[in-house]
Order: structure tokens, then C-alpha cells, then sequence
């Protein structure tokens, strides 16, 4: 019972689907994707018609003295689908981002346009160390129980 919680919050961050994808076709549809250690799942499927742009989101946030964050966002004609998982303080790194994408859409379309934003790294640490302590104490019970039982064996075949 006790590596129940540990085991289940492992299996929690190590499926936080922390990796976008963005795949566009030549002259196709693009298609995001969200992607954990675990598994992923399509975001959505966007034809050219579909995109009207690429921008930087500021976040607004309302702490005193906090750092603005950053972070690419997809425009679509369904609503605004974020291309990162996690905001950036960075706003050059997500700036180049988003260029690369608008370059791409603004363009012929004639190749293939794969980017991602891999978020996953802190997701793993901590999903990882819950799992292995989760597992440990997995282990460490059932060896108990097996020692219990051994010697609750030993102790009834030497009772008359």
C-alpha cells in the first residue's frame, strides 16, 4: 500500500505529454502532436487554410518584479494551439521558434517542416525518482512478506 502513491505518481509526471511536435506536409496539412515518456496524442491536424500565423505570447503576469515568459503559439482558425509546453524566459529562443514555423508557412511549402519543443527532461526527473522509490518499497514489502512467511512457516512446523 505504502508504494501505491509513489507508483501512481510516477506513472503521473512520466505521462505529462511535455513534447510538441509540429509536422507539416509540402503543400499539405500540418499536424501537432503532444508526446510523453509514455505515449502521445494528436493535438490537431490543420490544413494551410487553417493557419492564419505564428506568434510570441508574453505572459501577463501580475507578480511584483516578475520576469516576463515566453512562449510560440500556432494561430488557427479553431482557436490558438500552443506550440511548447512549458513557457520560456527566453524570448530569442522562443522568437526563433515561431520564425522558423512562419518562414515555413510564408514559403513555397515545397519540403517537409518537422520541429518540436521538448519539455520532457523535468517530467523524467521526478516521474523517475517516483517511480524507483515506488518500485523499492514495492520490493522491500514483498521481501518482508516473504521473510514473515518463512518464518511463520518455520515457526509452525516446529510447534508439537
Amino acid at each position: 500500500m505504502l508504494a501505491l502513491p509513489f507508483l501512481v505518481l510516477g506513472v503521473f509526471f512520466l505521462n505529462q505529454k511535455a513534447r510538441m511536435d509540429l509536422r507539416c506536409e509540402p503543400q499539405g496539412p500540418c499536424v501537432l502532436i503532444r508526446s510523453s515518456w509514455l505515449g502521445q496524442e494528436e493535438v490537431g491536424r490543420y490544413a494551410p487554410a487553417d493557419i492564419q500565423g505564428v506568434e510570441v505570447a508574453r505572459s501577463r503576469s501580475t507578480r511584483r518584479g516578475a520576469a516576463p515568459i515566453f512562449r510560440p503559439q500556432l494561430q488557427t482558425t479553431f482557436g490558438v494551439q500552443p506550440l511548447a509546453y512549458q513557457w520560456t524566459e527566453s524570448q530569442e529562443e522562443a522568437q526563433a521558434f515561431a520564425d522558423t514555423v512562419r518562414r515555413y508557412l510564408a514559403g513555397p511549402r515545397t519540403d517537409v517542416l518537422a520541429v518540436f519543443q521538448d519539455d520532457r527532461k523535468a517530467s523524467l526527473r521526478v516521474g523517475g525518482a517516483f517511480t524507483v522509490v515506488g518500485l523499492a518499497v514495492l520490493a522491500l514489502s514483498l521481501w518482508l512478506l516473504s521473510r514473515t512467511l518463512a518464518h511463520r512457516k518455520a515457526e509452525r512446523a516446529a510447534a508439537p
